[in-house]
């Protein structure tokens, strides 16, 4: 619905098909007339029953007065704009500037400032009540017959402006100044050359079909906001717009570029709908943003995203509105519904698993099971774990712990063919480290070996000297052999290496290629190598301290 002060427009709209159709015609005197409403509320609801729809939705496009008022200026904090939009709601003289309003007579929203450099964060926009008492009776209505109506009083010059994003589409690159007249008053909305909102205010007509003042306040507030050489858009709304009004503008800002916007060719403009103003268009396409440069400006982008444009200013009363169920709670109990079948059936299906699971274990062999030969399954368990446990022992006993071969695959490893070195002794042993009271012993594996080495072995005895060296040689041992003693990668295992390096006496220089591997003589060095391996107790390698069972 939309009302000018002059008609009462009314137009259905399928949100499904997205298609319009005639509404029920009505006229301004039900707003004072209660007793013209139920008639009206008829014809709305057998048209929503008709149309197989489970609501409706009544939206108020208000075009008949709008007024601007200033906050408080203690107020000026953009940090407070969502606390300052709630507490309009409920409590206006908290808020505005001027303490001797009515807050029985009118409704008052809040607009955003985002421009920056703006005086004020905000203004107020205010709308009288008088369409309350229709929209409240349509409620009341639906009640009674069993049928939801939700209704929502919205500002149809606020809606209008946010189709500015869609009719301004190159770049936004000077000040804009959208002139939107009513029949009853002019809206001017001045916005700086990033697309920002820097003022908004009204132009009462005082019964004249243009604002008589609309000259001097349109220059005069151009030239305080400092907007220079603006774009104007003067809108057409309903009606084609007074040609003075343009010839006014024009007197103002003679070398400024003038547009009388004209719907055709936008998504506002749908012959078939019979709409002949476009709010009710921009508000069924407001889920749906423009893809313009004005459209990503932040006055639109909050505008449109925020809700700042369409909120409802004839709300239903706070009190009543906590009897209704929110929309969540309709969907869960309508959920509710199916949620019992499904229940059901759920135990329904648990009763059947139940007894089949109990028909299952009665046919089970173990069913049937004679009490009287526990006693022999029990002795062969225990014959059974008894013998697990030998095997168990004695596996453990006979753990790859220390090989011959590996050993000597270890010698062949640290010291490798035409290497510098001659190896003279080489001695393996191994002792366990018991520890009372623990199930395990760990124990120690030790390496002496002695030999003789020359001028280019002495590096590599400096690197088997060293941890990581003896690590890495165990490591390859490891690897090479698939042994996995000689893994260094456990906490429960350590390491430790001496070596230590002499003169030898009977060295005698000649040639290098004269040397013979096996002459003693030819060897300037002889060395002790001692190479000491740890396993704890919690290795998995650790031996078995108890008896054989």
């Amino acid at each position: 619905m939309r009302v000018d002060g002059i008609t009462v427009e009314s137009r259905f709209f399928d949100g499904r098909t997205k298609t319009w159709s005639a509404g029920p015609q009505l006229d301004e005197s039900v707003a004072t007339d209660p007793s013209l409403t139920p008639a009206f509320a008829g014809q709305v609801l057998e048209a929503a029953r008709r149309a197989h729809a489970s609501s409706v939705g009544v939206i108020l496009h208000i075009a008949d007065e709008l007024a601007t008022s200033e906050l408080k200026p203690e107020l000026d904090n953009p940090g407070a704009l969502a606390d300052l939009r709630s507490t309009i709601e409920v409590d206006p003289k908290a808020v505005l500037d001027d303490a001797s309003v009515s807050t029985s007579d009118n409704s008052w929203r809040l607009i955003p400032y985002p421009a920056a450099g703006s005086e004020a964060i905000a203004t107020t926009i205010c709308i009288s009540r008088r369409w309350y008492t229709f929209l409240d009776d349509l409620r009341i209505f639906g009640e009674e017959h069993n049928f939801p109506i939700v209704t929502r009083g919205i500002s149809a010059p606020l809606m209008c402006l946010l189709s500015l994003a869609d009719l301004k589409q190159d770049a936004v690159t000077r000040p804009i100044i959208a002139i939107v007249p009513y029949p009853r008053f002019t809206v001017l909305a001045f916005f700086n050359e990033h697309g920002d909102l820097r003022l908004l205010r009204t132009l009462q007509h005082r019964g004249q079909r243009r604002p008589s003042n609309l000259r001097h306040a349109t220059s005069t507030t151009a030239a305080a906001l400092e907007l220079a050489d603006p774009e104007i858009f003067i809108f057409n709304v309903g009606e084609q717009a007074d040609p003075q009004l343009v010839a006014d503008v024009q007197i103002v800002f003679p070398a400024t570029s003038i547009r009388e916007v004209s719907w055709a060719g936008t998504r506002y403009q749908n012959p078939s709908s019979g709409v002949t103003c476009p709010e009710p268009l921009i508000a069924a396409s407001i889920a749906t943003a423009a893809e313009t440069p004005l459209a990503v400006s932040h006055t639109f982008t909050v505008l449109r995203g925020e809700g700042w444009a369409s909120q409802d200013f004839l709300p239903m009363e706070k009190e009543a509105a906590e009897l209704y169920p929110t929309k969540g709670e309709m969907k869960l109990l309508r959920s509710a519904r199916y949620a019992r079948v499904a229940f059901a059936g759920i135990a329904a299906l648990a009763l059947c698993w139940v007894a089949a699971a109990v028909i299952a274990m009665v046919r089970q062999p173990e069913w049937a099971f004679n009490a009287e030969n526990a006693q022999v399954g029990k002795q062969r368990l225990s014959m059974v774990t008894g013998e697990r446990t030998r095997i168990d022992h004695w596996d453990n006993l006979l753990e790859d712990r220390s090989k011959a071969w590996v050993s000597m695959e270890m010698l062949s490893i640290m010291f490798p063919e035409r290497s510098g070195f001659l190896a003279k002794t080489f001695v393996h042993s191994i002792r366990t480290e018991s520890t009372p009271g623990q199930a395990k012993a760990g124990f120690i594996k030790e390496w002496k070996i002695t030999g003789l080495a020359r001028e280019q072995a002495l590096e590599r005895l400096a690197t088997l000297n060293t941890r990581d060296g003896i690590s890495a040689i165990f490591n390859e041992v490891a690897r090479v052999t698939g042994n996995d003693a000689f893994k260094q990668d456990l906490p429960s295992r350590s390491v430790v290496v001496n070596v230590r390096t002499l003169e030898n006496s009977s060295y005698k220089p000649g040639p290098e290629d004269e040397m013979n591997a096996l002459d003693e003589a030819t060897y300037p060095f002889s060395f002790d190598l001692t190479i000491t391996q740890r396993f704890e107790s919690s290795d998995p390698m650790a031996v078995t301290a108890a008896k054989a069972p």
